[in-house]
């Protein structure tokens, strides 16, 4: 904004040099007789003169002030500190802001590319990256890869598996970070709204925007709260792991399929489970956009309403998502229902995938 630039005033006295030396110097005639006798005090005294009033400055209205979204301030928890489930639905503080105003540090995740799996071990290795580590409360390093290699096939069944865990586990929790950024914003504004000043206009646009995203209305927000929400990594690693044979399957290595999904064409081109019959796979550019995808197709397909409110549940009870229970009710993810239930909990069970649960990312 421009500034005004007040004009800078001599305030100081100024001095009216005596007349009588302002003649001699005039002259150059210097002072060899004694003056004529009169009173020359008059003379010899500072006459103060006083400044020239200064023109009144024109009055500048000032500016209207901008209007300013504000998001929810907190303090980092400490990096060696098990993040603590985010609040339930009834009441307490966010801990994060929304993405693109975050106050609160976001980690940044680095994209690897890598051609073959062995390649991918490599950079497992480089960053001390094991599950083993995980286990123990060991941070994830965060690095998303960005495909499945394609030799995945040729690895020991155990020895893929782990690979496949390994490299989706960051790609999870980095989607679950930015989904739980929205939500914690979401919280806040909705305890803002509830109380005497209401939200801000930009805080309605941001509100409403989210909404959109996530096929719901700004004016529903206890529906919106139950949608903006995560889905546990041991749930995401067992379903994608079926889904897409460890990362082996033609979609998975050709599309970044590992989900299930087939191409859906609508409002958000949104995919849905794939069956039999049913329908191409949804091809994605990265991994990265597969599980961002695949989160997002829980969280708004009407197939998934149980799900949703289940989740809600535990949160109005204290607890975090649990994926082991959460998984019973997606009957309708697949044709098999109770059968395919089942067999994600045994996949859970036998890989220990709910160790994963509260995994965090670390920062490099």
């Amino acid at each position: 904004m421009p500034l005004s630039v007040r004009p800078v005033l001599e305030r100081g006295r100024q001095y009216a040099f005596p007349v009588v030396w302002t003649a001699v110097l005039a002259t150059g005639v210097a002072l060899q007789r004694p003056l004529p006798d009169f009173d020359a005090s008059v003379l010899l005294s500072f006459n103060v003169v006083a400044p020239a009033a200064a023109e009144p400055l024109p009055t500048v209205a000032a500016p209207e002030p901008e209007p300013v979204l504000t998001f929810v301030r907190h303090d980092i928890e400490p990096e060696g500190a098990v993040p603590s489930s985010p609040r339930d639905v009834t009441g307490g503080h966010g801990r994060f802001a929304a993405p693109a105003n975050a106050v609160r540090r976001q980690v940044q995740v680095r994209a690897i590319n890598p051609r073959t799996a062995d390649e991918l071990a490599g950079v497992f290795r480089d960053v001390s990256y094991t599950l083993t580590d995980v286990r123990q409360g060991e941070a994830v390093p965060p690095i998303k890869v960005e495909r499945v290699p394609d030799d995945l096939a040729g690895k020991d069944g155990s020895v893929r598996k782990a690979l496949f865990i390994t490299a989706l586990l960051p790609v999870i929790l980095e989607v679950n970070q930015r989904v739980l950024a929205e939500r914690e914003q979401l919280l806040f504004l909705r305890d803002k709204f509830a109380g005497p000043a209401g939200i801000s206009p930009l805080e309605r646009i941001w509100l409403e925007q989210l909404a959109d995203r996530y096929d719901s209305s700004a004016d529903r927000l206890d529906e919106l709260v139950r949608r903006v929400d995560i889905v546990p990594p041991s749930m995401a690693i067992a379903q994608s792991g079926i889904e897409s044979g460890w990362g082996t399957s033609f979609a998975a290595r050709t599309g970044n399929a590992l989900f299930g999904q087939i191409q859906s064409v609508g409002r958000h081109a949104v995919a849905v489970p794939w069956k039999p019959g049913a329908g191409m796979p949804q091809p994605f550019p990265n991994v990265g956009e597969a599980a961002e995808a695949y989160v997002y197709n829980l969280n708004t397909h009407p197939a998934y309403n149980a799900f949703r409110a289940e989740r809600a549940t535990m949160r109005e009870r204290g607890e975090a998502p649990d994926g082991y229970r959460l998984i019973g009710k997606l009957l309708r993810y697949s044709e098999l229902g109770q059968q395919y239930v089942g067999f994600v909990r045994q996949v859970m069970r036998d890989d220990q995938l709910t160790d994963f649960d509260k995994a965090r990312l670390s920062s490099f």
